[in-house]
C-alpha cells in the first residue's frame, strides 16, 4: 500500500513531520567525546568526517569495556562475582550503540586507504566482547543479507518461510542461527563462488574458537561473562531485530524493500542507533550515509513516492514484541502509513504469513 502520486498525501505529510523530529533531536550515539587533541589527530584519517560520532563511540568502548574485560581475567577470584556486573553495564551502556556503529562502519569504511588497518579494530577486536564472532559480520550482513534481500533460501536470515507471529518459530529461527551459521555462512560464500570470503570466514571461525578455548582454560568465569554469554544474548538480539525488521512482508511484492521492511520514525532509539529506524530507506540504498537517511526519507515522501509501512514513535523491538503479544491495536495507532486505520489489523496479519513460491 502507498501513494505514488506527485502531490504529498496526508500519510506523506505526517511521515515528513515525524522524520523532521528525528532531524532536530539531540544525538545520543556516544557518552563522551575524544579529547580535543586526539580528535584533531584522528579526524584527518576518516573517509567521511560525519563519522566522528562512531569514532567517539569506539573510543568510549576502548577506554571502558576493554580494560574492564581485562580486569576480569586479572582478578580470577572475583571474576564470577564481577562478571555479571561487567556484562550488565557493558550491554546497557553500549550494546545497541556498538552494533549499529559496527553495522554502518561495515557498509561504509571509516578510515582512508592509508590507514585501512584501523577498519579491522571494530569487527575483529571489539566485536567478540559484544557477542559477534570476529570477522564474520560483514559477510553475513553486508554481503549475504543485503545481496539476497531477505529472499529465502538464499538469505540465511530470511524471515519469509515463517509464521512471524509464532514465537516458537522465532525460537527455531534464532537457534538455527546460533548453531548453524558456523557451517551455513562459509557454504553460502562457496556457493556464491566468493572463495576468498569463504576462506576468510573459515579462518575467522577457527581463530574465534581457538581464542575462546584458550581463554576458557585461562579463566573460565571471565570467558563465560566476556565471550560466551554475550554470544548467546547478542545472537538473540540480532535475530529478534532482523525478525522484527522483516516481520511484515507484502505477499504481492516480497522482493521490494517497501514490501519486506518498514521505517520507524520519530523514535528516540534513532538517536542512539545512527538512524537505524530508517530500515526501508537503508535497504533501498545501503551505501547511503547514516546521517542522510532521514533527509532521503523526507525527500521521497515530499515527492509523494513513499510506499510501504511507516511507524511513528516506536522501534523494531516494540513492533516485534507487539506482534507476539497480539497488540495490533497499538500498532495501528502508531502506523503513519497507510494513513487509514480501517482494515489495518487485517493488513498486518496478512503480512505475517509465510511467503510461498510456486
Amino acid at each position: 500500500m502507498g501513494c505514488t502520486s506527485q502531490v504529498p498525501a496526508p500519510t506523506q505529510i505526517r511521515a515528513v513531520e515525524a522524520a523532521n523530529a528525528d532531524l532536530s533531536a539531540q544525538r545520543n550515539e556516544f557518552h563522551f567525546k575524544l579529547p580535543k587533541r586526539l580528535a584533531a589527530l584522528c579526524l584527518p584519517l576518516l573517509l567521511d568526517k560525519r563519522d566522528l560520532p562512531i569514532l567517539h563511540l569506539f573510543f568510549n568502548i576502548a577506554v571502558t569495556v576493554l580494560p574492564a574485560s581485562l580486569a576480569l581475567y586479572c582478578l580470577p577470584a572475583w571474576s564470577a562475582v564481577l562478571g555479571p556486573v561487567y556484562l550488565a553495564a557493558t550491554y546497557v551502556l553500549f550494546l545497541e550503540r556498538y552494533l549499529l556503529a559496527l553495522h554502518y562502519s561495515q557498509h561504509r569504511q571509516l578510515f582512508k586507504t592509508d590507514y585501512r588497518w584501523l577498519n579491522h579494530v571494530a569487527p575483529m577486536l571489539l566485536a567478540p566482547l559484544f557477542g559477534v564472532p570476529c570477522g564474520l559480520y560483514r559477510l553475513h550482513h553486508c554481503v549475504m543479507h543485503h545481496a539476497e534481500n531477505n529472499w529465502y533460501p538464499k538469505d540465511l536470515s530470511s524471515t519469509e518461510p515463517y509464521q512471524r507471529d509464532n514465537f516458537f518459530q522465532f525460537l527455531f529461527y534464532w537457534v538455527r542461527y546460533l548453531v548453524g551459521i558456523w557451517l551455513e555462512l562459509p557454504l553460502y560464500a562457496m556457493k556464491a563462488r566468493r572463495w576468498g570470503m569463504a576462506g576468510q570466514c573459515l579462518s575467522m571461525e577457527l581463530l574465534y574458537f581457538a581464542l575462546v578455548t584458550a581463554l576458557w582454560h585461562l579463566n573460565t568465569a571471565a570467558t563465560v561473562w566476556t565471550l560466551v554469554v554475550p554470544l548467546v544474548i547478542t545472537s538473540f538480539a540480532l535475530m529478534f531485530g532482523n525478525w522484527s525488521q522483516h516481520i511484515f512482508i507484502d505477499p504481492d511484492k516480497p522482493r521490494s524493500a517497501h514490501g519486506m521492511s518498514y521505517n520507524c520514525v520519530d523514535f528516540s532509539g534513532n538517536q542512539r542507533s545512527f538512524n537505524d529506524g530508517y530500515h526501508t530507506t537503508h535497504h533501498l540504498n545501503s551505501k547511503l550515509h547514516w546521517t542522510e537517511l532521514p533527509q532521503q526519507f523526507i525527500l521521497t515522501a515530499e515527492q509523494g513516492m513513499t510506499q510501504g509501512l511507516v511507524f511513528g514513535s516506536i522501534g523494531f523491538f516494540d513492533v516485534g514484541l507487539a506482534v507476539f503479544l497480539g497488540r495490533f491495536d497499538m500498532l495501528s495507532k502508531q502506523l503513519l502509513s497507510p494513513v487509514s486505520h480501517q482494515g489495518t489489523t487485517e493488513l498486518l496479519k496478512e503480512r505475517l504469513k509465510p511467503v510461498l513460491y510456486s
